[in-house]
C-alpha cells in the first residue's frame, strides 16, 4: 500500500505534542489521524481504516494502557500494531505495555527518525501478520469471507449499529435444490455453482456490504446503514440476475440454478443481540424455501 494511503492514528492529549507527531508523520507521507482522548480515539478505530496507532499512557478519560485489549479485540480491519509513546522512562512500564499487547514503546520527548523508524518496523510485521490473517479468514473455494470472521463482523457491526443508531441489515441466502444439482451434474459442477453464485455476489454488491460463504451452499451478506426495504430490494435483483445464468454439465446440457433467501434487521432497536438478528433472517430463509423458492422474504 503506498504511503499516503497508510493511516497512523496519534492517540495524544497534550496539542503540541500531536500536532509535532502530526507533522513528522505528513512530512513523511502519512496520513495523520488525531484524538486526543479514549473515547475520540475509539470511534476512529471503528470508522477509520487504521495502519499503526501511537499510543499515550496518560490520557484525561483513562489509562491508554486500558486501551490496548479493546484496540485489539474491536478493530474491524484486525491486529493493529500499538507503539506506546509516553514519558514514563522505567523498565517496569515498558514490561506492562508489552505484556498487555504494545508492539513497541518508545520514551518522550520521542525523535521524529526513531519513531519513523518505529512506524516503519510496525508496519513491515502488520504486513506480514495482514496475509497470515487474509489466509485465514477466506474460504478457500470462493475466496469470500469464510464463517468464523463473518460471525465476528456481525458482532462489530451489530454493536456499532446499536451505539449509533444506525440500520444494519442481514440476509441468509441459500441455493435451491442443491443436493439435486450435484445428484443430477456431479459434485465438480455443483462446485463451480457455488463459485458461480460467489461471483455474482462479490460483483453485484456495495464494498461496505459483507459476503461470506456460512456453510455449503449457505451464504451470509452484511449490509451497514441499509434498511430492510432496501436489503431485501437489492438481493431480490441480485436473484433475478443468478437466475438467468446458464451453466454447462459435462454433457453440454444447459441449466439453471437458483438461491431463496432471508432478510433481517434494519433499526435495531427491537433486537437484543446479533444472534437474535441471525435467528431471524434464517427463519425468513426456512420461509422463503418452503412457500416456493427462489424468492427473497423479510
Amino acid at each position: 500500500m503506498p504511503k499516503e494511503l497508510r493511516k497512523i492514528l496519534i492517540i495524544e492529549d497534550s496539542e503540541l505534542q500531536r500536532k509535532v507527531i502530526s507533522r513528522w508523520i505528513t512530512k513523511n507521507g502519512y496520513t495523520a489521524i488525531e484524538a486526543d482522548s479514549i473515547s475520540v480515539a475509539r470511534e476512529k478505530i471503528l470508522n477509520e481504516p487504521i495502519d499503526v496507532v501511537l499510543l499515550d499512557w496518560e490520557l484525561p478519560d483513562g489509562n491508554g494502557i486500558e486501551l490496548i485489549s479493546d484496540i485489539l479485540s474491536t478493530s474491524p480491519v484486525g491486529w493493529l500494531p500499538i507503539i506506546m509513546v509516553t514519558g514514563h522512562t522505567e523498565p517496569e512500564y515498558f514490561k506492562l505495555a508489552i505484556e498487555a499487547g504494545a508492539t513497541d514503546y518508545i520514551s518522550k520527548p520521542a525523535k521524529e527518525i526513531e519513531l519513523l523508524a518505529r512506524i516503519f518496523s510496525a508496519l513491515r510485521i502488520k504486513s506480514l501478520h495482514d496475509q497470515l490473517r487474509e489466509t485465514a479468514i477466506r474460504d478457500v473455494m470462493t475466496n469470500l469471507y469464510n464463517r468464523r470472521y463473518m460471525e465476528e463482523r456481525i458482532e462489530q457491526e451489530f454493536q456499532r449499529c446499536k451505539r449509533h443508531n444506525s440500520l444494519l441489515s442481514l440476509a441468509m441466502i441459500d441455493l435451491d435444490k442443491f443436493k439435486s444439482i450435484n445428484d443430477t451434474y456431479g459434485h465438480e459442477i455443483g462446485d463451480q455453482v457455488i463459485k458461480q453464485l460467489a461471483h455474482a455476489l462479490k460483483t453485484s454488491f456495495r464494498k461496505s456490504d459483507i459476503i461470506s460463504r456460512f456453510g455449503g451452499e449457505e451464504f451470509v451478506i452484511l449490509f451497514p446503514e441499509t434498511s430492510i426495504a432496501d436489503a431485501a430490494r437489492i438481493l431480490d435483483r441480485v436473484r433475478e440476475n443468478v437466475s438467468k445464468i446458464e451453466m454447462k454439465s459435462d454433457s453440454d446440457q444447459i441449466f439453471h440454478f437458483t438461491f431463496s433467501g432471508g432478510v433481517a434487521g434494519g433499526n435495531l432497536s427491537d433486537f437484543n443481540s446479533n444472534q437474535e438478528l441471525l435467528k431471524i433472517a434464517d427463519k425468513n430463509l426456512y420461509e422463503a424455501k418452503s412457500s416456493g423458492r427462489n424468492q427473497i422474504v423479510s
